[in-house]
């Protein structure tokens, strides 16, 4: 506001009007931060619009990482729990999921100019997922080369309903 409190100044810019009570979820409990509420405007402090400290992104990809392998919600809830996060909903485990879509979509979607690949391999996993709430058994399959100084990489990887010629033509097409 341009003055401290209880003072009258010529630089004063805004009237503070209470304040707004706001909890802020870190990995050490829940604080409680008293946010002042202004006559005109609004006032948000910097550090806590920055989306994810450090500690909170290593948190999400923990989260994301038991999302990938299976654990279920209510025991990723115990599996915070233990971490002093209480009550992690199905939806919060779902938009720290989403993070995980924009990486495959860049990984699938990158340019293969790393190589000559002197060598390339190509397979496929049959796996149970679960879709539309039964578990049907879909393949994945996998292409990876090894370039010209010798590191193997992962160069395609798409999932279909079969292991058939039709999926493999457009999973090459698509690399």
């Amino acid at each position: 506001c341009g003055a401290d409190y209880a003072t009258t100044s010529e630089f004063r810019t805004n009237t503070r009007n209470g304040y707004r009570h706001r909890d802020l979820h870190t990995r050490v409990g829940t604080v409680d931060v008293a946010v002042p509420k202004l006559r005109s405007g609004s006032f948000f402090p910097d550090w806590l619009l920055e989306r994810r400290s450090r500690a909170e992104r290593a948190l999400t990809t923990v989260i994301a990482t038991c999302y990938l392998k299976g654990v279920s919600t209510r025991r990723m809830n115990d599996l915070v729990a233990s971490l002093g996060i209480t009550n992690l909903s199905k939806s919060q485990v779902s938009e720290m999921a989403k993070d995980l879509d924009s990486m495959v979509e860049d990984f699938r979607h990158r340019p293969l100019d790393g190589g000559p690949y002197l060598y390339v391999s190509c397979d496929a996993l049959t796996m149970k997922v679960r879709e539309g709430g039964r578990v049907v058994k879909t393949s994945v399959l996998l292409a990876c080369g090894v370039n010209a100084e010798g590191y193997r990489e992962l160069l395609g990887m798409q999932v279909a309903t079969a292991e058939s010629v039709a999926s493999w033509t457009g999973f090459f097409r698509d690399l």
